[in-house]
Order: structure tokens, then C-alpha cells, then sequence
């Protein structure tokens, strides 16, 4: 089963001046213990990310989109992601998308 959370950012998310939603991927509860939970979870970013990519177009990871100038053209105005260790997250531009995500995901 599939876990995750939509909220809006605020001033703790680092592109908080350019996203508004926020998806945070969780880790599923009691499946194994441990490395079973993390793969789900890695593959819940995945299939997430899949979507957004099929519905938005593609775009990159976070960091690497805050380095582009707004002349890149792989520079996706209305989506990008973040890994980092056991953090996952897909950040959504408006209330548009975020609704999208919701008519899909929930």
C-alpha cells in the first residue's frame, strides 16, 4: 500500500518560493522490518515520479533544477523531485497540479 502525504510548503522546504505542494513519500508500515520498507518506498517515488513525468513532462532532481537558469530546457516548470538518503519528495508547482495529484493518487 502506497504512503505518502501532500501538504503545502512553507519556509522549511528548500524551492518553497517556486513550489506550493509538497508530496512526501513514507515508508509503509511494519513490512518486514526494515529493507522491505524501503523498497516499497523507493518504489512508490518511482511510480509517483513515473506519473508526473507521463502527465507534466520531464524534469529533474531539486538541486539541479535550482542551479538551472530559466533558459535550460529541461528546467520543468511544473514539477521536480528530491532524494536524499531516506528522504523522498515530489514537489508540485500550484493548486493545479496538486489537484491533478489528488485525482490520481487519492
Amino acid at each position: 500500500m502506497m504512503r505518502f502525504t501532500l501538504k503545502k510548503t512553507d519556509k522549511r522546504h528548500n524551492g518553497n518560493q517556486f513550489w506550493q505542494y509538497i508530496v512526501i513519500i513514507e515508508k509503509a508500515v511494519n513490512i518486514n522490518y526494515g529493507r522491505q520498507s524501503a523498497i516499497q518506498k523507493a518504489n512508490d517515488l518511482n511510480q509517483i515520479r513515473e506519473w508526473c513525468w507521463e502527465t507534466y513532462g520531464p524534469s529533474c532532481e531539486l538541486d539541479f533544477w535550482l542551479m538551472l537558469d530559466d533558459s535550460a530546457v529541461s528546467k520543468n516548470d511544473k514539477w521536480c523531485w528530491h532524494t536524499n538518503f531516506d528522504n523522498f519528495k515530489i514537489y508540485l508547482r500550484t493548486e493545479k497540479e496538486a489537484n491533478w495529484f489528488k485525482l490520481k493518487w487519492l
